[in-house]
């Protein structure tokens, strides 16, 4: 689930309960094909199992419980975190469940689990054989990145990186970027990492609080900060470039899900129930929506906005132009927090 303050004590304990839950993955083999499609990440309801949902933009079809329905009913686990696409497999990270689920990714049956995990957050695939997972550690402080083999799906190693690493990117140069959120704690940094040998090279400061995106281009590595997880406090709240052109900016508390286009020119987040843009070197807001998931189409020049709705009952995904011109919308499953793009 994504960080928020009260959350952060419960999120611990149920870690640690859910680490020993599995269920026997029995399947069958269904009709239908999930090769491409908009794919959503729903958290789902406290006690409950988060699931994934898919939308057929050309045909407005939509699926929920993709993998329920693939596997006799079998569920993921509590916190459905996050949900990668490699090769032709889907790779579905369970923080409460401490594992990630691997599936088809065509009909999403059951292949195999990767376990050994700490509060796993997103996952990163390097090359054939080799991938990443972010975790927390059990005690939400001791954050690392954990080395897969994808051959055996096994834990290799960890590399520590900081408190409460999330979101990853793989540069052209073949680093890992990794922002530290802070966890159960708080943290400023981007820690870089060599993959092949699982070493750490260097952590950037950056000029906020709790990191929790990164994207790397030819502009620059650019980090934004969430800020400080204390609602008393909200400050800390950063968006800005760790090199080589050192700047940055004071965004509203909260920000989340930055994304950008193909040429990095323009980038987008979600703060304060709106949609914001980086462009120009300006930060300016493009349109209202609540939003607790934000993806950027980048064929299709459109945003995709996750709405929970108070995580009581279906979510939604609204879609718009950068314009903030409505464009559709469809339904989800439970806490919808992120949306993977699959053309």
């Amino acid at each position: 689930m994504k960080v928020k303050p009260f959350f952060l004590a419960l999120l611990a304990t149920l870690g640690l309960f859910f680490a020993g839950c599995k269920k026997e993955l029995c399947c069958v083999q269904p009709q239908a094909d999930y090769s491409s499609g908009i794919f959503v990440v729903n958290e789902g309801p406290w006690g409950g199992t988060g699931t994934i949902s898919w939308y057929n933009p050309e045909t407005g079809e939509t699926q929920d419980s993709l993998f329920e329905k693939a596997n006799n009913g079998a569920v993921l686990g509590q916190f459905v975190q996050s949900l990668t696409f490699y090769q032709d497999k889907a790779y579905i990270v369970v923080n409460g469940a401490n594992r990630v689920v691997v599936v088809d990714a065509k009909t999403f049956t059951f292949l195999d689990t990767i376990g050994g995990l700490e509060l796993p957050r997103f996952f990163l695939p390097i090359e054939n054989n080799l991938a990443y997972v972010s975790q927390w550690g059990n005690d939400g402080l001791s954050g690392s990145l954990a080395k897969i083999n994808l051959s055996t799906n096994i834990v290799e190693s960890v590399v520590p990186v900081g408190h409460g690493p999330e979101k990853m990117c793989f540069s052209n140069t073949g680093v890992i970027y990794v922002a530290n959120s802070g966890g159960f704690g708080t943290d400023s940094t981007v820690a870089s990492v060599e993959p092949f040998n699982g070493v750490l090279i260097h952590k950037f400061v950056s000029g906020g609080l709790n990191p929790a995106n990164v994207v790397v281009n030819a502009n620059g590595l650019f980090a934004l900060c969430k800020g400080n997880y204390d609602p008393t406090d909200p400050v800390g709240a950063w968006f800005g470039d760790l090199g080589p052109n050192t700047f940055g900016f004071p965004i509203p508390a909260g920000a989340d899900d930055l994304v950008a286009t193909s040429d990095g020119s323009e980038m987008y987040f979600i703060a304060e129930n709106r949609v914001w843009s980086f462009k120009n070197n300006a930060i300016q807001k493009l349109f209202d929506q609540s939003a607790y998931g934000l993806a950027f189409d980048k064929e299709q020049n459109l945003l995709y906005c996750a709405d929970p709705k108070g995580f009581v009952g279906a979510g939604e995904v609204v879609v718009y132009k950068p314009d903030g011109t409505k464009t559709g919308s469809f339904r989800t499953g439970i806490g919808p927090s992120e949306v993977v793009i699959v053309k």
